[in-house]
Parts: structure tokens; C-alpha cells; sequence
């Protein structure tokens, strides 16, 4: 069962953060969830933003990502331009974990693929770096 918890959790948290993205909608600075006629806002701030006032590499990532999968791309960018690269990356992340489970389960050697993913996670990683620091070099805007 140890074999399996490493690309369960991933798969497991892609499909969620996807999934909340597309459930979840945002509207005049709220994310919210619509039940019905129940309007669950949500209560969020950014906890580094708050003690060193500079935005983290993750600051605006959640309404980038509700904008994004309700393909609003031009205000996902302004709040955060790592959703293009974030959102394909969970979105590849389902068929490759569901590709490791099945061959850890076969014995099937995986290596390579899971090295290629971790080059995959170290890049997308490293790209979200360099944004922030653009934004924080304001040669991309700060929300």
C-alpha cells in the first residue's frame, strides 16, 4: 500500500483543485459556492502578504484558477500568470498518476516516467519563481 500514497495524493488533490476551480465562481472580489440558493463565501488571505506585505508566488492563484476554468483567461493573467502553466500541469497530472498506479500495481518499472515528472514539478516550480519575481520587479503587475 506504501507504493500507492504518493501518486494517490496527487491525483486525488489534481481532481480536487480542477474540479473546485471549475465549481467555485468569483465575483467582485468574493470566491464563492453557490448550493442552491446558499451562498457560501469563502474567507481567504494570503498569510506571507500579511506579515512582509510583498505577495507570495501562490498570491491570486485561486481566483486565477476559477477565472481560468470559466475561461475569463485575460483576468486569470492579471491575477496571477502561473495559472498557465499551474492548471495544464494539474490537468496532466490525472492520466500520468492513473499511468504510475497502473504499472506500480503490474511491477512494471516507472522510473523514467517518474523522473520526468519530477523534472516536470522542479519546472513548473521553477517558473512560478521567476514570475513572482517579475511581479515584484513590477514588470508584471501586482494585484
Amino acid at each position: 500500500m506504501k507504493k500507492y500514497i504518493e501518486p494517490i495524493i496527487f491525483l486525488i488533490g489534481s481532481i480536487l483543485i480542477i474540479l473546485a476551480s471549475f465549481l467555485l465562481k468569483f465575483n467582485q472580489e468574493t470566491i464563492y459556492l453557490n448550493i442552491g440558493n446558499i451562498k457560501i463565501d469563502s474567507i481567504y488571505s494570503c498569510m506571507i502578504y500579511g506579515i512582509f506585505h510583498i505577495p507570495c508566488p501562490t498570491c491570486g492563484l485561486t481566483r486565477a484558477f476559477v477565472l481560468f476554468a470559466h475561461f475569463n483567461f485575460l483576468e486569470a493573467y492579471q491575477y496571477n500568470p502561473g495559472v498557465f502553466i499551474l492548471f495544464p500541469y494539474l490537468f496532466l497530472q490525472v492520466p500520468l498518476q492513473i499511468i504510475d498506479l497502473i504499472k506500480r500495481r503490474k511491477n512494471i518499472d516507472n522510473r523514467k516516467m517518474r523522473k520526468f515528472n519530477l523534472y516536470l514539478l522542479i519546472t513548473v516550480g521553477s517558473l512560478l519563481i521567476i514570475i513572482w519575481i517579475f511581479k515584484l520587479t513590477h514588470i508584471l503587475p501586482i494585484l
